[in-house]
């Protein structure tokens, strides 16, 4: 999968799909039903915000969507520099797999508008 640039403004709320990131569109994801999904923004290696993600849609084997919410008190402790992410899923079974992951300046922090 190709790592995306995930774009948050500092005090922003992302509660809704479709409203902006993070969402993710998975077509060699495992079966994510039943799967505790997370969020992890990084930062030199640090986990600087730990959000839970939700299967949104989509049937295993089919492409399946996660969301992944960020409050707006989440995006406002973040500085204005870029970090890294990891999205994590535990399996109904157990497993802990990798689903996508970003080095740093994989997501950008800018001001909000207004």
């Amino acid at each position: 999968m190709a790592t995306p640039v995930i774009h948050l403004h500092q005090g922003d709320a992302y509660t809704v799909i479709g409203q902006g990131p993070p969402a993710w569109t998975l077509a060699n994801a495992p079966n994510l039903a039943g799967a505790t999904i997370a969020l992890q923004i990084t930062r030199n290696g640090a986990v600087v915000v730990a959000a839970a993600g939700t299967l949104a849609s989509g049937v295993y084997p089919a492409a399946q969507v996660v969301h992944t919410p960020l409050t707006a008190q989440q995006t406002a402790g973040l500085g204005l520099v870029s970090y890294g992410y990891r999205l994590i899923a535990t399996l109904s079974n157990g497993d802990v797999v990798t689903l996508d992951h970003g080095d740093t300046g994989s997501v950008l922090v800018t001001r909000a508008q207004g």
